[in-house]
């Protein structure tokens, strides 16, 4: 949605809320984003499959208000068509590795309790319940297919000869991965630094973003974790008490590393990324 046509819709259907200025961000791959007076963030969601599902990740962000103890949105406005909605904009600052490298030994515990007791309360959900809220429970098998397909026609020709065989091994083993493993459990999905808030004067974490949740591997919530280092991710699996099995931290990093290939494609495919960026997090997710 265009930003003129957007604020006139926010201000159409909610004609008590006023502003007196606002950020329009375009940059998000799913989502037009608009903050109004860094009071409130309204979503537009960009394509129609993410316009049908947002009733749905409302209803399932209400189920999770009370299980969980971090801040997750409130949507407390929603339009007629629902075609946008918003809530009050949650503090924080998204926790990327170089933020995360500036804090205190105590911050990092912090943390890493509160995303083990969040990651713990939102995998105990049934999937009974996950699949009546409406939670897609998408096939790994074919979510690898597509991605090894992609990987072969579009990424390995523009990389140099020695580090074709080692895209090509890793795929071998996401192979055997995906033939194994089932979706389990409800999963945020997408539970990157930028969708990990950390409010320093509550100290609190605050997570956002929820359009990539599904029923899947828990492993999945772990795999983004491993940006911040070895030390913090074993911090994290210390303290959840959710399903867990031997192989779940090694499919997590498996999953992290499979993060760089899809960058890379997706960067390819016209998404607001670049190639560079995904082969920057290959180099440094592949390293020996």
């Amino acid at each position: 949605m265009e930003e003129g046509p957007f604020l006139r819709r926010i201000q159409a259907e909610f004609p008590d809320l006023r502003w007196t200025s606002h950020r329009y961000l375009t940059h998000g791959w799913d989502h037009t984003i608009v903050i109004l007076d860094e009071a409130f963030v309204f979503r537009a969601p960009k394509a129609q499959a993410y316009r049908d599902a947002l009733a749905d990740e409302v209803r399932l962000l209400r189920h999770l208000q009370p299980r969980v103890d971090v801040g997750i949105p409130d949507y407390i406005y929603r339009s007629a068509d629902g075609s946008f909605a918003g809530y009050p904009l949650l503090p924080g600052r998204e926790l990327d590795v170089d933020s995360f490298r500036e804090l205190s030994d105590n911050q990092r515990r912090r943390i890493a309790d509160q995303l083990a007791a969040f990651l713990t309360a939102v995998h105990e959900i049934p999937r009974s319940t996950a699949r009546e809220l409406g939670v897609p429970e998408p096939d790994p098998r074919k979510d690898f297919d597509d991605l090894r397909r992609d990987t072969e026609a579009l990424v390995l020709p523009r990389l140099a000869p020695h580090e074709v065989p080692v895209v090509r091994a890793f795929l071998t083993e996401m192979a055997a991965e995906s033939r194994s493993v089932h979706p389990t459990t409800l999963v945020h999905g997408d539970l990157s630094g930028e969708h990990i808030l950390w409010d320093a004067g509550n100290q609190q974490v605050n997570i956002i973003d929820f359009s990539d949740r599904s029923i899947g591997d828990p492993g999945l919530d772990f795999a983004y974790l491993h940006a911040y280092g070895n030390e913090f991710i074993e911090q994290v699996l210390e303290r959840y008490r959710g399903p867990k099995d031997e192989g779940m931290q090694r499919r997590a990093r498996l999953y992290f590393r499979r993060g760089a290939l899809e960058t890379m494609v997706h960067s390819l495919q016209g998404y607001p990324c670049t190639f560079e960026e995904g082969y920057a997090e290959f180099l440094a997710r592949f390293a020996p």
